[in-house]
């Protein structure tokens, strides 16, 4: 369902038509942008200012899109790349004392994760379950629906995907 509603995102891009491709995408995804930022910076005024560099960094991508990763999912990974460089910005504001040293403590370095290249390597049933329910922000029954699924079947496949990237996660795969 959903690659159909951005179906119209992809002919306009196919058509270079850029400036309706993004402001279609700005009118679906800017809430949901904004939330994401919210929830890794934890401060209302630099979500706000990290989701205009966000739609800046996707204007300026737009033409490069390739079609492999859903919008969402590119969309996504361009979010959260944007709001940890914002972070790491903050991070590096805060005024240390003298005796620290430069190089960030163990606690404050942050894994980098390459979402979609994870995604890609699970299973495609436990993609598009992740897909939907986290970057979708689809309910359960509305992720039922959509596969074709029995509810239990998509809360087991949720655990069991979680369960999978986290292990590909550990081990550095």
């Amino acid at each position: 369902m959903c690659a159909r509603m951005d179906d119209d995102l992809q002919e306009l891009v196919g058509q270079s038509r850029y400036r309706e491709a993004f402001e279609l995408l700005l009118a679906r995804y800017q809430n949901k942008v904004f939330r994401l930022a919210y929830s890794i910076l934890g401060n209302e005024a630099l979500a706000e200012e990290a989701a205009q560099d966000i739609f800046v960094r996707v204007w300026k991508a737009l033409p490069l899109y390739n079609g492999q990763a859903s919008w969402s999912t590119w969309l996504y990974a361009i979010s959260r790349n944007a709001c940890l460089s914002a972070r790491r910005q903050q991070a590096a504001r805060r005024e240390l004392p003298l005796e620290e040293t430069a190089e960030p403590r163990s606690s404050d370095r942050v894994m980098q994760v390459d979402v979609p290249a994870l995604l890609s390597r699970l299973p495609e049933v436990y993609r598009r379950v992740l897909t939907l329910f986290y970057l979708e922000e689809k309910s359960y029954l509305e992720v039922s629906r959509m596969l074709g699924l029995p509810m239990g079947t998509v809360k087991t496949y949720l655990h069991r995907a979680k369960k999978e990237a986290a292990a590909m996660l550990a081990s550095g795969r």
